[in-house]
């Protein structure tokens, strides 16, 4: 997966994986990191930190990583990536290096993920939220799981886990009950306080294009 995610385009920029080492004592797991390259010029800040697993014993491959919504160059230049639509793009990357029964998981704890952190703590289910929506658009539309509070103390940061069902039968029951959850999230109240407000109308709105782009798949099955 990491030859995979190096040279790939997205957009005017391409991603170049300028580091790669071995997570000791684990067995085919990788540390990986990824610059953006503009021609001969790499950005001396990462997009993209991550472990990099090809599975194996049952479970199939999986990325988890930290994505950063801002990049910057030698020469002083800082790249809006979530603007620039870098931030989807890789996210649709990993969708297509992660088999059915995969999963990626992504950090939002560590800084530059505010929204969906504020937007977990509010409640908001894990699809409306923003790094949730990239990843279920991206086609990781299985079970979610928040890693907001560590299992058994060696988890690290809170991130945001989206499956690849294993089977379509698996995928449409899934999706069925994200979409039975976006209703009822959508008829809730908004809050009283307004910065929580601005929150949870934003991902109301969100989850409304949800309802209304998978809806009608939905009701087909």
């Amino acid at each position: 997966m990491a030859r995979a995610i190096d040279g790939r385009r997205l957009g005017a920029l391409a991603l170049k994986v300028t580091g790669v080492r071995t997570v000791r004592p684990r067995v085919g797991w990788l540390y990986v990191d990824v610059d953006l390259t503009d021609g001969d010029d790499v950005s001396t800040t990462h997009l993209v930190k991550a472990i990099v697993s090809g599975g194996g014993r049952g479970v199939k491959p999986w990325i988890e990583c930290r994505i950063f919504p801002q990049v910057s160059f030698g020469d002083g230049r800082a790249i809006d990536a979530r603007a620039l639509g870098l931030e989807a793009g890789f996210i649709r990357l990993t969708s297509e290096l992660i088999p059915p029964g995969g999963h990626l998981m992504v950090d939002y704890d560590s800084g530059g993920q505010d929204l969906t952190l504020a937007e977990l703590v509010a409640r908001v289910p894990p699809v409306a939220c923003h790094l949730g929506e990239l990843m279920f658009r991206a086609g990781f539309r299985g079970q979610f799981k928040d890693w907001y509070f560590s299992e058994g103390g060696h988890e690290g940061p809170r991130k945001l886990q989206a499956n690849k069902s294993p089977d379509p039968g698996a995928e449409r029951a899934a999706l069925r009950e994200h979409l039975l959850n976006l209703r009822q999230f959508v008829r809730r109240p908004l809050p009283v306080q307004e910065a929580e407000r601005m929150v949870i109308a934003n991902a109301v709105e969100r989850a409304r294009k949800l309802i209304k782009d998978f809806g009608r798949s939905s009701s087909r099955t």
